[in-house]
């Protein structure tokens, strides 16, 4: 996702988000939070992923046995006074979670 800059006609990256087959489930990355109830997966305040629900896989077309979203924002700790880390975590999380729920959605395999 990119955004308009102010200072330039160069688009500003904002974030990825990538879906992709997975050999692994989203394992939980040091100091991350879970995403809550129904989800697998865990969230940081730059970085989310979620391990999308059994059978999505083969559902999507895949043969790898998970399909993850991964989510990847800039961070936010050089730029002081944006978000505390609370919020920037919530935000991922939220932006992952209803990522992973409208594929399993779209493709039938929601929990």
């Amino acid at each position: 996702m990119q955004r308009a800059n102010t200072d330039s006609d160069v688009p500003r990256g904002v974030y990825q988000l990538i879906v992709q087959d997975n050999r692994h489930a989203a394992g939980r990355k040091k100091d991350s939070v879970p995403l809550g109830p129904g989800y697998t997966g865990w969230a940081l305040p730059d970085q989310a992923e979620a391990t999308l629900p059994a059978g999505c896989a083969a559902r999507m077309g895949s043969t790898a046995p998970y399909i993850t979203v991964s989510l990847s924002a800039p961070s936010q700790a050089e730029k002081k006074d944006l978000v505390d880390r609370d919020t920037a975590i919530r935000n991922s999380a939220t932006v992952v979670r209803e990522a992973a729920t409208n594929l399993a959605k779209k493709y039938g395999c929601a929990t």
